[in-house]
């Protein structure tokens, strides 16, 4: 008797769970967790578990599974490559993109970027930031971001190019072209030659990202055939690695500036990148001043994760700690469509809690995408964690729309 009365209960139970309905997401966009959430929290840190599993047990992979727990390529030197695009008629917006940003003390930034897309398009950007002349940009980025490479098998365009020289450990930065003082229009002549060495492991977004996280930002959504669907065709293989940009810049007028900066650069590769997915993102990077790394950042794809938090730190001796938690959210930081210049945020990594605070020294704006699909802020930027000084770049993304924008774009 008692055993039918608990089975009515348990019925009972998950009829009223199955038709409980879902939280209103926050500013219209970020979801809640719902009824169902404990449930599904449950299942999927299983399912990752199972797929970390098969990653350790993987001695080659194609690619075609990679993500939530999966690598997409068997070896490094398979990945700090430039990749082959797939076939434009199946893929029309993949993307094999690298990305550097840098920074130190003295008001020195540097920030540089190539996005090969299909038909020999390469999304570019270029920027300098030095006290004295404040920011220079790529004069090619008055016009537009999207120009033609200069050799369809590598990162370059623009007079920009990147070479991967050891996998995971030196890429070479070189540029000659025209640049643009912002602050006084003048265009000058620029050139340089640049090494990046690496001083922390790379973060693989496909195997390293907390579970806790990524298993959060999943089961806020609501599930079901056509959202995972989604979910595989958003998916993009990402890694991170912070390391040092060393070199001499010449600047028409100007002289000769040894940079000697700290940040990340990013690889990405995948069959699909719209703009037009991405509603919100909003990633801080930083180098303390012992070279401890830190990322903390949300990103919102409202079709696939519309909340994903990320983040992680490497200290000094290369151990990694992943972020776990964070008091961090879009939804009450520049929903307005206006970065705030100052913020103060927590966040767990490791066990430990860390207390940021991000003041922005300067900031430059571009738009990016087949058209002007995003507005991104490029922002330079002091750093105060946990009581130690430091610096780096915090990139704030928007949909170019109305909501944002008066002169937003309606899409």
């Amino acid at each position: 008797m008692i055993a039918y009365a608990l089975t009515a209960v348990g019925v009972l139970y998950l009829v009223r769970l199955y038709f409980a309905p879902e939280p209103k997401p926050i500013a219209g966009v970020y979801k809640q967790r719902g009824p169902r959430y404990n449930v599904k929290y449950c299942f999927f840190r299983l399912i990752l578990w199972l797929r970390q599993r098969k990653n350790k047990q993987l001695e080659s992979t194609t690619g075609q599974d990679a993500g939530y727990g999966v690598r997409s390529r068997g070896s490094p030197e398979e990945m700090d490559k430039a990749q082959d695009l797939p076939n434009i008629k199946d893929h029309p917006k993949a993307v094999d993109a690298v990305y550097f940003n840098a920074g130190n003390k003295d008001g020195y930034f540097f920030v540089a970027a190539t996005a090969r897309r299909q038909n020999n398009r390469v999304q570019t950007l270029l920027y300098l930031r030095t006290p004295d002349l404040g920011i220079l940009q790529g004069s090619f980025m008055s016009e537009s971001t999207n120009l033609e490479g200069s050799d369809p098998k590598s990162f370059a365009a623009g007079g920009l190019k990147m070479i991967p020289l050891e996998a995971m450990k030196e890429w070479k930065l070189t540029f000659k072209g025209k640049m643009l003082i912002v602050r006084t229009g003048q265009e000058v002549d620029v050139n340089f030659d640049l090494m990046w060495t690496a001083f922390t492991p790379y973060f693989d977004f496909d195997t390293d990202m907390s579970p806790v996280t990524m298993a959060d930002a999943i089961c806020r959504e609501t599930w079901s055939r056509s959202y995972f669907d989604d979910l595989q065709r958003a998916h993009q293989t990402h890694y991170e690695q912070f390391g040092e940009i060393t070199g001499r810049v010449n600047v028409e007028g100007h002289g000769n500036i040894d940079l000697n900066v700290s940040g990340v650069r990013d690889h990405s590769y995948g069959n699909i990148r719209d703009w037009k997915d991405l509603y919100r993102y909003a990633i801080q990077y930083c180098t303390l001043e012992d070279k401890t790394a830190v990322c903390l950042g949300l990103i919102s794809m409202p079709r696939s994760l519309s909340r994903l938090l990320m983040g992680y730190v490497f200290h000094p001796d290369g151990q990694l700690d992943t972020v776990t938690w964070s008091s961090f959210e879009l939804a009450e930081l520049g929903e307005d469509g206006v970065p705030p210049k100052e913020f103060k945020a927590k966040f767990t990594a490791g066990g430990k809690m860390y207390n940021m605070k991000c003041t922005v020294v300067d900031y430059a704006r571009f738009f990016i995408g087949d058209g002007k699909d995003a507005r991104i802020f490029e922002r330079f930027c002091d750093y105060e964690i946990n009581g130690k000084k430091g610096w780096g770049i915090s990139e704030w993304d928007y949909r170019n729309s109305k909501k944002f924008f008066a002169d937003g774009e309606n899409i």
